[in-house]
């Protein structure tokens, strides 16, 4: 007796070991953007890729290894729309969004930020990911490679840039989950199904 050959094995794919990728600096391409709105306000979603390198579409290749049913874009910058109320907090909002359309306007010659976030697809933009830790359904504490902050290309390609501190959970620092100027990301998953083609 020997067992049954099922008609599509050569075509079917194994489970692998998942991939992260490495914390790092590296050139983004914009896949979409989205204008959202959550109890903190008014953000956008930005969905983005590995536009080159030997990381070259990480993403994609991530989205399209996934079951079909349960699918969900990794890599998403959540940029917040600053309320224009005048508080300490708005200003820290203020300065992130001028670095992310700076960045953005410095990385593609002759894009100028007009207010309309669906121009950002197929727009480069550098980011830096680090390392952010998170409870698994089953209480296990592990980590993710996080897009951390957004910067300009030529600052990528330098080298010239420092990697964001990994972001451990609470019970595990000492200091509170803001970054160096005091500003909260909306957590990753807050809504990450893929919205573009």
């Amino acid at each position: 007796m020997a067992i049954r050959r099922f008609s599509d094995y050569e075509q079917t794919k194994s489970y692998k070991d998942f991939e992260q990728l490495p914390r790092g600096g590296y050139v983004l391409i914009i896949k979409g953007a989205e204008l959202c709105e959550n109890s903190f306000g008014q953000y956008t979603k930005i969905m983005c890729d590995i536009a080159e390198g030997d990381y070259k579409d990480f993403f994609m290749n991530d989205y399209l290894g996934q079951k079909k049913g349960d699918r969900k874009w990794r890599c998403n910058y959540l940029l917040n729309t600053p309320k224009d109320d005048g508080s300490e907090k708005d200003g820290w909002t203020k300065r992130r969004f001028k670095t992310v359309t700076e960045a953005l306007e410095e990385s593609n010659p002759g894009y100028h930020f007009d207010w309309d976030e669906r121009k950002f697809k197929g727009k480069l933009i550098g980011g830096l990911f680090n390392e952010r830790e998170y409870e698994a359904n089953n209480g296990e504490i592990r980590r993710a490679t996080n897009l951390a902050q957004l910067c300009s290309v030529e600052k990528i390609r330098s080298g010239n840039y420092k990697i964001p501190e990994d972001k451990l959970l609470e019970s595990k620092q000492s200091m509170p989950t803001t970054d160096k100027d005091g500003f909260m990301q909306i957590p990753d998953g807050a809504d990450d199904e893929l919205p573009f083609n």
